[in-house]
């Protein structure tokens, strides 16, 4: 007797509620989850700092051309000149990191110094009027200072300048009182910072200017380094692709020519680079980042990202990225916070390089 579905007869006995007949035509059958022998379509541009997609495609296009046409040369250039340029890629990227690194070091402690001047410049004062409000010739000081407002380098760096000689006489004053008191101090991160302290932060602050500057070339330079090797790769891999592309092939480097990526119609978009990533905000333990201009085009969507202690995954959080900058957290203290950006349209999606910071002891 047939097994399986079968074609429905009128009058022979045949019922609808039958599971092995049909009358209408047979069953749909369900596909199957995976056909074999069939590539799924995987987006290879998802999460990729620009000179991963290109390391990507060189590290495809090796075995083919070491393989099918391993004498082919592309100018001068053979296939050991793409292989010596896959490994070139990882020096120039640590190289970039750690000067990242340092940098972001330096810019700190440059924004570190400027924000404890500010603090003193605003905060001894009142200090002053609370101890000394019948010193007349002092409290005239003190107003002057209080007409210098500190929201910018310049007038920051011009109240600390104005400060330290009438902290000294404030002091002065302190000791002539009966009984003597000590010297005016504002802790900052739990230490007591004199007029010795300022001075020392107002002479040191050229020297931290010049240090971050050194270190921004530095920077510049590694980041450049990368490029132009990323696009000497690049250039070697599609001239290759080409002049394979237009000449004979058999069916095997057909085949391979298949399995190295390339670029789709849609342009990917353009990654917005982190400029720097400070501390403050909310309780001052904020995670605080903005952004080198001109990122961002072609991207339909743009997302900040980070990773905390204890995440079970890498860069897990998001929030939409603001152009004016984006402030996460807060965060305990001692916190190592990383974040990159990633921007993604129909085509793929880029990722910026990761940076991170430690959240330290609010200065208040």
């Amino acid at each position: 007797m047939p097994s399986g579905p079968r074609q429905g007869v009128w009058d022979s006995g045949d019922t609808w509620d039958d599971p092995e007949v049909f009358f209408d035509g047979p069953p749909e059958q369900p596909s199957p989850l995976l056909i074999p022998n069939q590539n799924l379509n995987l987006n290879s541009h998802t999460n990729m700092e620009y000179y991963e997609v290109t390391l990507e495609r060189a590290q495809a296009t090796l075995p083919v051309w070491q393989t099918f046409v391993p004498t082919l040369k592309v100018g001068t250039s053979g296939v050991d000149a793409l292989e010596s340029l896959i490994d070139g890629f990882e020096p120039l990227v640590q190289a970039r990191v750690e000067a990242q690194d340092v940098y972001d070091a330096a810019f700190r402690a440059v924004q570190s110094a400027l924000l404890k001047m500010k603090l003193l410049g605003t905060k001894v004062p009142v200090l002053m009027e609370g101890h000394l409000e019948e010193d007349e010739a002092l409290m005239k000081d003190v107003d002057d200072l209080f007409r210098v407002n500190p929201r910018t380098e310049e007038t920051i760096l011009k109240r600390a300048r104005m400060l330290i000689p009438v902290w000294t006489r404030a002091n002065t004053a302190m000791a002539a009182l009966t009984p003597a008191q000590p010297a005016i101090v504002r802790a900052i991160q739990g230490v007591a910072h004199t007029v010795a302290m300022l001075t020392s932060l107002l002479n040191s602050y050229t020297e931290l200017i010049k240090t971050m500057k050194e270190k921004q070339r530095l920077l510049d330079d590694t980041r450049e380094a990368l490029r132009a090797h990323d696009r000497t790769c690049d250039r070697l891999n599609k001239r290759w692709y080409a002049i394979v592309k237009g000449g004979e092939m058999s069916e095997e480097l057909a085949n391979a020519l298949e399995g190295i990526p390339t670029e789709p119609g849609t342009p990917l978009p353009d990654a917005v680079e982190i400029d720097h990533v400070t501390q403050g905000g909310i309780d001052g333990r904020q995670a605080l980042s903005t952004y080198v201009p001109g990122g961002g085009g072609h991207a339909t969507l743009m997302v900040l990202q980070w990773t905390e202690p204890g995440d079970a995954e890498p860069f897990m959080h998001e929030t939409p990225l603001l152009a004016a900058g984006n402030a996460i957290g807060p965060f305990e203290v001692g916190a190592e916070i990383a974040l990159r950006t990633k921007v993604s349209n129909s085509a793929g999606t880029r990722t910026s390089a990761p940076r991170t910071i430690t959240i330290q002891e609010p200065i208040t």
